[in-house]
């Protein structure tokens, strides 16, 4: 299960029934049923072997009430503790799905970042020494790896999480002032998850919809879906084939001389790397201080279109 070890098991935990499905039927895998959660717990999982890796796919599940999605973050952190508790550990953790993503950063429709850390944008929570604001934030590492994007044809980038689709002028300041790259509803959540049970994570995202990029969220983000989860899959089948027996710290720079053969012989198209987001300003925690004028950025943005409406 440690980073040092070749990775044999893998566990996404997926929000979403439409990003799931193209990766469960990708690779063939079988319902667990009767299900191993506790009982009342919404969770769906598939599982089956990927090749070398033993893949669980973990759907958050429908809402009993609303039949909808089991969206955001507090189904997400429980989907992804349930599943190590009802399957063990695994030796890598993904929290995988669709999101927003910032053109200013290099973003654009159905690219896939891999995540260089998560952070949450809407846990503000000012305190005298600082602690209890870093903890909102979160700013949780992952991996370096930075030659299995490279191979696989992905972006790196902060992923940030918050349990809105909207994004407030506050939000923007701080997304912006984090350099954050990718806006979405799940990924810091299964990050602590991980953090606190040692399990390796990191966040796969396909773009569906530009957070600056001037259309409603929404709209944009139901029309793209289904071609980003394709992506997604198809990426993912990609970055499985090559981590799988490999530890994760092969990839963190050196050791991908063979990546662009394995990547040739994983789909009929190669696949060229894509070129790095444009150079961004260092990602700098937000300070108590920055943090207030963040507030007062988001507060003038808003008296700002009040005046202009």
């Amino acid at each position: 299960m440690a980073t040092g070890d070749g990775v044999r098991r893998v566990t996404l935990i997926m929000a979403m029934r439409e990003e799931a499905m193209p990766i469960v039927d990708r690779f063939g895998l079988k319902l667990v049923d009767p299900p191993r959660f506790v009982d009342g717990a919404p969770f769906v999982a598939w599982m089956g072997d990927a090749g070398a890796v033993r893949l669980c796919v973990c759907w958050c599940g429908h809402d009993k009430r609303f039949g909808v999605n089991n969206v955001a973050t507090t189904a997400a952190a429980v989907a992804a503790y349930a599943a190590v508790a009802a399957f063990g550990a695994p030796d890598l953790m993904i929290s995988a799905g669709t999101a927003g993503a910032f053109a200013q950063r290099g973003a654009a429709l159905n690219d896939v970042f891999l995540s260089s850390k998560c952070i949450f944008h809407s846990r503000r929570i000012p305190g005298e020494d600082g602690e209890l604001e870093e903890y909102g934030f979160g700013h949780i590492r992952s991996p370096n790896l930075s030659a299995l994007a490279a191979a696989v044809g992905l972006k790196v980038g902060v992923v940030s999480t918050s349990d809105s689709l909207d994004c407030t002028p506050t939000d923007l300041a701080l997304l912006l002032g984090e350099g954050a790259s990718v806006k979405e509803m799940e990924a810091a959540s299964v990050a602590w998850v991980c953090q606190q049970l040692r399990v390796p994570f990191f966040a796969l995202k396909a773009v569906t919809d530009l957070v600056d990029g001037g259309e409603a969220t929404r709209e944009e983000f139901e029309r793209n879906l289904a071609a980003a989860a394709a992506e997604l899959q198809h990426r993912f089948a990609l970055l499985l084939e090559l981590v799988a027996g490999k530890p994760l710290s092969h990839w963190a720079g050196g050791g991908a001389g063979g990546a662009a053969a394995a990547v040739e012989r994983a789909a009929p198209t190669q696949f060229l790397p894509v070129p790095p987001p444009r150079p961004v300003a260092a990602e700098q925690p937000l300070g108590l201080w920055s943090w207030s004028l963040a507030i007062l950025i988001g507060v003038s943005l808003a008296r700002s279109e009040e005046h202009t409406s």
